[in-house]
């Protein structure tokens, strides 16, 4: 064997486990016919905590309310434990400055957010949500057609997968998209577009930062250290 093809055997190996790795971070659930996507996830993957723990929710006029919270990743809602011991979704939601439960602190700008860094001027904030991202239909001798889904789609915040009943085997895949926020708390999905808008007397330095950078706008790190950059 040559040189030759044993680097390009090392290449396509290299390739292969990068690949696999990358593929390997999003958890998946497979949803079968009959199942209630509610009832086939387990209840630490749906929920920030399974146990609920004591929170505060601030309100923008000043007040605030004091309850054992959770935040429902497939929901997305924030849900309490009522006197009576009843889970049930807090309403009334442009209404809330932020939401603290235990280390975790929550804004909400047409849907949650999880905080991750403040930054002063501006925040960064991370989406967790469920994506369908495969779905098999059943043929009339009980073979399946695989139907991939392209692009991950926000799913979560028009409740899409609240009451559903799978009618087919579907894929369901944890992923997260990440945002920027000012000091209201006007948060947009961070990419290089909406940084450069946002940046505009820093635009030349940040144009700059982002070609000598690759910065993986999935990836949490890259982003903490861009926004440290942008700090500065």
């Amino acid at each position: 064997m040559t040189l030759y093809i044993k680097r390009l055997l090392f290449i396509f190996t290299l390739i292969f486990f990068m690949l696999n790795a990358s593929c390997q971070k999003k958890k998946t659930f497979l949803i079968n016919p009959g199942e209630k996507v509610a009832d086939a996830i387990p209840k630490n993957e749906i929920y920030s905590s399974p146990e609920f723990k004591a929170g505060t929710v601030y309100f923008k006029n000043g007040d605030h309310i004091t309850a054992r919270l959770s935040y429902n990743y497939l929901y997305d809602e924030m849900q309490f434990i009522d006197v009576k011991g009843d889970t049930l979704s807090l309403a009334n939601e442009e209404t809330i400055r932020l939401i603290v439960v235990g280390k975790d602190t929550f804004c909400f700008d047409k849907l949650y957010l999880k905080l991750v860094a403040d930054y002063g001027e501006m925040k960064l904030a991370a989406k967790q949500f469920f994506a369908l991202v495969n779905r098999q239909k059943l043929g009339s001798v009980g073979e399946t057609s695989s139907a991939a889904i392209d692009t991950y789609e926000l799913r979560s915040a028009s409740n899409h997968f609240k009451d559903m009943i799978a009618q087919e085997i579907i894929t369901l895949a944890i992923d997260n998209r990440f945002y920027m926020g000012d000091k209201f708390n006007r948060f947009k999905i961070i990419n290089k577009k909406n940084l450069l808008e946002a940046y505009d007397r820093k635009k030349l330095e940040l144009q700059t930062y982002l070609k000598e950078n690759k910065v993986d706008f999935s990836n949490e790190e890259d982003l903490r250290k861009l926004m440290a950059f942008l700090k500065e």
